[in-house]
C-alpha cells in the first residue's frame, strides 16, 4: 500500500472559525478534477484501501495541479473518505492544516485536499516503492541491502525526532507506515493515531495524557498498554521494535510452527550483548553486511525497548545511527532536522551497559492505576 488507509485524525485541533483554516499553502482541488485525475476512482488504479479510507493513483500536471494522463501527469496518491464518515467538515480541515504546517524530508509530503458536499479527500505524494513492510517480509522481493536499511533506519529517526521537536507523538510507527521512494529514502505515513503534546515541555519520561491504547501489537510499548500514559517514550520503543525488524527480517510478533505468538524483543534477548550470537538473530536473506554496525544497531535498538525511564529521546538515537557512518546522512539532514533540545535529566546512549529489555504482556493488562486527570488534554479519536 503507497499510502497507509488510515484517515488523519489523530491531529484534531481546537478551532475558532473556517476563516482560521487552512493556514498553509495548500491545492485546494474540486472533486471533478479528482474523479479524473484518478479516471473515475477506477479500481485499476486503487493503491489500497482498509479502515476509513481508499486510496487511489492520480495523476496532477506538476505546474497547474490539474488533471493530467498517465503520459504527462506526475503520479499522486489520493486518500478517499468513505460516504459515511463522522469526520465534520471543520474536523477535516484541522487535519489538513496540521499536515501541511509539519513538512520535513522523512514525511509524506500533503499536496492538496479536496472538501466538497459529502467528498473529503487528501492528495499526497506517491511513493513508488511502497512500504517497508512489503520488503522485508514479502518473499517474492529482493533483500534489502545492509546499507538501505541503515539508511532506512536513520531517515525514520530523522522523522521522529522532527514530530517529537514539534510536540506531536506519532504513535503507529509500524513496518507498513514507513513509504520509500524510488531511491529508497524513507517517510513517515499515515498520521491516523498522532497525538500533539499539550504544554511546552515535550517531556519522555512522565505521563503526560491518558488516551486508550491503539496501535498495532508488538510495536506498543507495554507501560502504554498497560496504564494508557501517553509520552514520546512509546516512538522509542516502537522504533527499538522496527530496528529488529529491520536487522532480523522477523515480523513484529509472527506464529511459530507450534502456532504460538513470538514476540520480536522477547525473540532477540537472549542473544544481545554478544557479538558471538549476532548472526542468530540477522536476517538470513543478507549475505553481506558489517558486523560492527549491526552490532550496534542491535545495541541501540535494545535501549529502545528498554525500561521506559531508560530509554534514550529519538535525536540521541539519530545521532548514534548516523555516527555508525556518516557518509549516509544526506546534506539536507543538518536543516531539516529539528532535535528535541535536550536536558539534564536526558538520558544518554549507554550501548555497553545493556538495560532488561522490556517485553510486552501477552494480553492487556485489565487493572490500570488510578491516574489524576491531566492538565491538558488532546481531543481522543
Amino acid at each position: 500500500m503507497i499510502l497507509s488507509s488510515g484517515l488523519t485524525t489523530g491531529l484534531l485541533s481546537e478551532i475558532s472559525s473556517e476563516s482560521d483554516l487552512p493556514t498553509v499553502n495548500l491545492k485546494v482541488f474540486t472533486y471533478a478534477e479528482l474523479d479524473k485525475a484518478t479516471r473515475n476512482f477506477a479500481l485499476a488504479n486503487r493503491l489500497g484501501d482498509g479502515g476509513p479510507s481508499h486510496v487511489f493513483m492520480g495523476y496532477i500536471d506538476e505546474r497547474t495541479c490539474r488533471a493530467a494522463s498517465l503520459a504527462t501527469g506526475t503520479p499522486v496518491a489520493v486518500k478517499r473518505l468513505r460516504t459515511g464518515s463522522n469526520l465534520t467538515h471543520d474536523e477535516m480541515l484541522s487535519v489538513v492544516n496540521d499536515l501541511g504546517r509539519h513538512v520535513h524530508w522523512n514525511l509524506v509530503k500533503l499536496i492538496g485536499y479536496c472538501l466538497e458536499e459529502e467528498h473529503k479527500l487528501l492528495v499526497c505524494e506517491y511513493l513508488p516503492n511502497g512500504s517497508l513492510e512489503d520488503h522485508l517480509f514479502i518473499p517474492e522481493r529482493l533483500p534489502l541491502s545492509w546499507e538501505t536499511r541503515l539508511r532506512i533506519a536513520m531517515d525514520v529517526a530523522r522523522g521522529l525526532s522532527f514530530l517529537h521537536g514539534q510536540r506531536i507523538i506519532f504513535r503507529d510507527l509500524k513496518a507498513a507506515n514507513v513509504l520509500l521512494d524510488s531511491a529508497f529514502n524513507a517517510k513517515l505515513s499515515d498520521f491516523g493515531y498522532a497525538k500533539i503534546i499539550p504544554g511546552v515541555d515535550p517531556s519522555h519520561t512522565d505521563p503526560i495524557f491518558r488516551t486508550r491504547a491503539s496501535g498495532i501489537e508488538g510495536y506498543l510499548a507495554p507501560e502504554y498498554l498497560a496504564t494508557d500514559q501517553l509520552t514520546s517514550a512509546m516512538d522509542v520503543y516502537s522504533f527499538g521494535v522496527l530496528l529488529l525488524e529491520l536487522v532480523s527480517g522477523r515480523r513484529a510478533v509472527q506464529q511459530t510452527e507450534s502456532g504460538i505468538e513470538d514476540n520480536i524483543v522477547e525473540w532477540a534477548q537472549p542473544n544481545i550483548g554478544s557479538r558471538h550470537l549476532l548472526d542468530k538473530i540477522m536476517d538470513t536473506k543478507l549475505r553481506e553486511y558489517s558486523h560492527e554496525e549491526a552490532y550496534e544497531v542491535v545495541l541501540i535498538a535494545s535501549e529502545c525497548v528498554g525500561e521506559k525511564a531508560q530509554r534514550p529521546r529519538m535525536h540521541k538515537v539519530l545521532s548514534a545511527l548516523e555516527q555508525l557512518r556518516p557518509s549516509l546522512v544526506p546534506a539536507i539532514a543538518s536543516s531539516s532536522s529539528a532535535p528535541v533540545a535536550s536536558s539534564s535529566t536526558t538520558h544518554e546512549l549507554s550501548f555497553r551497559t545493556l538495560p532488561q529489555l522490556q517485553c510486552p504482556p501477552s494480553t492487556i493488562v485489565s487493572s490500570r492505576e488510578a491516574l489524576s486527570p491531566p492538565g491538558c488534554c488532546c481531543q481522543v479519536i
